[in-house]
């Protein structure tokens, strides 16, 4: 089993497998770039990640390779997740995208706890009465 990096160009893909390399290489997983050409020599038991494009600026010919590498990796039915962001926070979304394609490395690829988003003023702010009172009373003010 191998890591596959896959993606357009300039959308990060060295640094991400440089990062991940020095990441998971002590697990036994090997991570590899590979090219759009070379997407039929990845197995269907390889974890499969294709970098987003949300580096800089975006060309046409990168949206038409990324589209291109999409279809492949539809047509050839393998499975892969997307990574977006920068710097630590690619690192980490990109060991959260393997953790959710290899349940059994989740504990070594876990990540921490997003904080809780906010929920309103009480517990039950989703409740349509709830929010029918709340707002009933703003108007009366």
């Amino acid at each position: 089993m191998k890591v596959a990096i896959v993606g357009a160009p300039q959308t990060g893909k060295t640094k991400l497998t440089h990062a991940l390399s020095a990441r998971l290489n002590a697990q036994g997983l090997v991570v590899e770039i590979v090219d759009a050409a070379s997407i039929d020599s990845i197995s269907t038991m390889d974890l499969v990640l294709l970098c987003g494009l949300d580096l800089g600026h975006i060309t046409p010919a990168q949206i038409d390779t990324d589209q291109m590498i999409r279809n492949t990796l539809q047509q050839a039915a393998l499975n892969f997740q997307v990574v977006y962001g920068t710097g630590e926070q690619r690192l980490d979304n990109a060991l959260y995208c393997l953790g959710r394609q290899a349940p059994e490395w989740t504990k070594q690829l876990e990540r921490p706890e997003s904080p809780p988003r906010w929920s309103g003023p009480c517990e039950t702010c989703g409740d349509g009465d709830c929010e029918h009172r709340l707002f009933t009373r703003l108007v009366k003010i």
